[in-house]
């Protein structure tokens, strides 16, 4: 991406990042308050993903706001431009990653276990994304067993740190 362009794609992230806030902070205002069991109010379960939230926005807002200064709402969309973007490998990576994370939140969780859930889904991420079928056969085993050992450390790791620190009971 070329430096004039970088206001555009400013505006284009602001406003997902704004979106996102906004989702967030509803999201955690509809969680529980847990008053029933006489909880804490600084405990909540969604005061921290609503802090999180109004951060977020806060700061989509600040990105938005420069973008517009630098004339970032200029975008000069085209037709002949939005397909030679889809084209761009980068665009195919983000499309393939955003169909693995919704098979991962949609397909895995709550259908296997959590830790066999992110274990495929890291696994999965580190062979689509790193494998290169014109590495030579000892160069391609060694990278499968790198993704298959991390990918068991980090569904290890974070699957302890949820339920032993952070006490969540996980699917």
């Amino acid at each position: 991406m070329q430096e004039r362009d970088m206001p555009k794609a400013d505006l284009v992230t602001s406003i997902v990042l704004i979106a996102f806030a906004v989702g967030v902070v509803w999201m955690s205002i509809e969680m529980p308050r847990l008053e029933h069991r006489n909880i804490n109010p600084w405990t909540v379960p969604g005061l921290v993903p609503g802090i999180l939230g109004v951060i977020i926005g806060f700061l989509g807002l600040i990105l938005l706001f420069r973008s517009i200064k630098q004339k970032g709402y200029a975008l000069e969309l085209t037709g002949e431009k939005f397909i030679t973007w889809v084209k761009k490998p980068a665009s195919k990576r983000l499309w393939l990653t955003v169909l693995l994370t919704l098979a991962y939140a949609w397909g895995l969780i709550g259908r296997v276990p959590y830790l066999l859930a992110t274990f495929l889904f890291i696994f999965a991420f580190i062979i689509i994304f790193e494998y290169n079928r014109g590495e030579n056969k000892k160069k391609k085993v060694k990278r499968v067993v790198i993704a298959f050992i991390t990918a068991g450390l980090a569904a290890g790791i974070v699957s302890a740190v949820f339920r032993y620190a952070f006490l969540v009971r996980l699917p």
